[in-house]
């Protein structure tokens, strides 16, 4: 499946169903960056359903969990 065609099909979902989709990507990069997001990943979601700022406080918490890891 290609991007544009993954793009058209995620633009279809519920927006329940969009917060799912972030919810696990978050996951799954956090995951592999090796970051434990568990709480704050919580956190932020519900934010998400209130607060048009949740997306920059997720990527925020990215960026801070992945400089500090890379100085560990």
């Amino acid at each position: 499946m290609s991007n544009s065609e993954l793009l058209a099909q995620l633009q279809q979902l519920s927006r329940a169903e969009k917060f799912q989709i972030i919810q696990f990507l978050t996951a799954d990069l956090a995951k592999e960056e090796e970051i434990s997001v568990v709480n704050k990943v919580a956190e932020i979601m519900g934010a998400l359903h209130t607060s048009n700022g949740a997306a920059e406080q997720l990527m925020q918490f990215i960026e801070t969990e992945q400089k500090r890891t890379q100085k560990v």
